[in-house]
């Protein structure tokens, strides 16, 4: 049959099986009254030009063949989707029960709506037509835009992945392996993801954009689960919402997943993140691919049992220029690691001094990380003792020899972790209103009213901060050569003595940083 007669044979069958289509209510009138935009940005753009929703353009899947006792719905959902867009935009319904299905393309001016208790099922890994393909299973046609992916609650719409055995493929190491995202649309732009669960997806759950592309996404009261990275039997890679394009609104989700649970990669930027609750994953995490990355906000979140809370992290392949980043008003409870910023992403150096020894030359994907506000934060209950400590900090910032951290203001946040704080290759860091550290390994805390965290201090090197407007800390340790093997201890001021200080606080000796309790 040519295309046009299968178009024709198509248009002929869905006006015969639409004639009473129920029309499921449609608005989107909340998502405008609450875009939150922060001042000075880029309103977000929901999908725009979708045409009235009525018999003649609601399309249910069970019109098109699809059964919930098929082995394979794809086509049956295809067939309603093709219909939507020869109508020039429509609704395609999937009613309640299971459904099984594999790849499908939507098109423009599409809403995708999953009824109370359907699930969307995707084909077994043994009924997979193949496993190297990375193609996502619910994408867009070329440069299709203005789509609404959408069900009637985080509870009862679900897309089930199936993802155990593309786990067991990852732990067996599988040549040639490929996981699609559940959800990705990247070539046109603004995208509406509203009231649905997504569950054991095989790899990512809800991707938005590719390169910067794929611009102009709302995402909101999203459920995402999949076992923990250090479950018995884990998932692998199963990032909640990972942002690679600018332009997002993220919130009310609840992520509960094996790797980051909320993530901004290249490209994205003007990311506002809001009132979602993270359990098991990587935590609000930055990278590791950080290239035009920058204006981003995660605030009024919830971690439980998280493995970090705040997370930046990349390399010198990877990174730039990253600035402009917020996180507050979030409260933690049993995170591993509440603050990382590292420039090391997978090869932190055992020793700052052999990386300060031999740094790398600056280049423009060097992370050069700056602006950065964390602020109205609290993080207790962490007292897991692990057989790497250095890993597990309260606050870990570790920036490059060659390119510092900078300008990182805590401002009223409060930690209580079994490990302390660990400063290397960074500059003005600041601690202001109200920021207090206790260590409970030690049961050490610092106030507001101390002098600086060295009671707290894991280690420092190369690295200043101002704790409640007095400066602590050293800028940098290449230490004239008398110095070595001198009986001599010099404070952070630049004083001197000969005998060991009795007083409190931070001093070099030997061409070390020590630690006077």
């Amino acid at each position: 049959m040519s295309k046009r007669n299968y178009l024709l044979s198509l248009m002929m069958l869905a006006a015969s099986v639409t004639a009473n289509a129920q029309v499921i209510s449609f608005s989107m009138d909340a998502e405008e009254a609450g875009k939150n935009t922060p001042e000075g940005w880029t309103e977000v753009n929901l999908p725009q030009d979708l045409p009235a929703f009525t018999e003649a353009n609601t399309f249910y899947i069970t019109s098109f063949g699809a059964s919930s006792a098929s082995a394979d719905n794809t086509a049956a959902i295809q067939a309603a989707l093709d219909a939507a867009n020869e109508a020039g935009g429509g609704m395609v319904v999937v009613p309640a029960g299971e459904w099984l299905f594999g790849r499908i393309t939507v098109s423009s001016k599409t809403v995708l709506h999953l009824c109370a208790n359907a699930t969307l099922k995707l084909l077994a890994y043994s009924d997979q037509p193949d496993h190297i393909t990375k193609v996502p299973y619910i994408t867009g046609k070329s440069n299709a835009s203005d789509i609404v992916i959408e069900g009637e609650s985080k509870e009862t719409s679900i897309i089930e992945g199936q993802g155990g055995p593309w786990w067991d493929a990852v732990e067996n190491k599988e040549s040639g392996l490929q996981r699609g995202s559940i959800i990705r649309f990247h070539q046109g732009q603004r995208y509406l993801f509203r009231n649905f669960r997504i569950q054991n997806a095989p790899g990512t759950n809800l991707t938005l954009g590719q390169s910067g592309t794929g611009a102009h996404n709302t995402v909101h009261d999203i459920s995402i689960y999949a076992p923990s990275s250090s479950a018995s039997d884990p998932s692998h890679n199963t990032d909640g919402i990972p942002v690679w394009a600018p332009y997002a609104n993220i919130y009310n989700c609840d992520i509960d997943t094996g790797d980051d649970n909320i993530v901004t990669d290249s490209n994205a930027h003007h990311i506002h993140v809001w009132n979602c609750d993270f359990k098991a994953g990587h935590g609000a995490s930055l990278g590791s691919y950080t290239i035009d990355m920058h204006h981003i906000i995660y605030e009024n979140l919830t971690f439980d049992g998280t493995d970090c809370g705040f997370r930046l992290k990349s390399n010198t392949d990877r990174s730039g220029d990253v600035h402009d980043i917020i996180f507050r008003n979030c409260a933690m409870t049993n995170v591993a690691t509440p603050i990382q910023i590292t420039a090391w992403y997978d090869k932190v150096p055992n020793d700052p001094a052999t990386a300060a020894a031999s740094p790398e030359t600056k280049k423009s994907t060097t992370p050069e990380y700056h602006n950065i506000l964390i602020q109205n934060v609290t993080a207790t209950g962490y007292n897991t003792k692990n057989s790497n400590d250095k890993n597990y900090n309260g606050i870990m910032i570790y920036g490059r020899p060659e390119s510092y951290v900078y300008d990182v203001t805590f401002d009223n946040v409060q930690i209580a972790h079994r490990n302390g704080v660990r400063l290397f290759f960074c500059k003005d860091i600041k601690f202001i209103n109200g920021c207090t550290f206790t260590k409970t390994r030690t049961n050490q805390t610092v106030e507001a009213t101390d002098q600086n965290l060295s009671s707290v201090m894991e280690n420092l090197y190369e690295a200043t901060y101002t704790w409640h407007n007095v400066t602590s800390g050293i800028s940098n340790l290449t230490m004239p050569q008398r110095l070595h093997q001198s009986d001599t201890y010099y404070n952070l001021q630049g004083g001197q003595q000969k005998s060991r200080p009795t007083r409190k606080g931070l001093y070099i000796h030997n061409r070390k940083i020590i630690i006077i309790r």
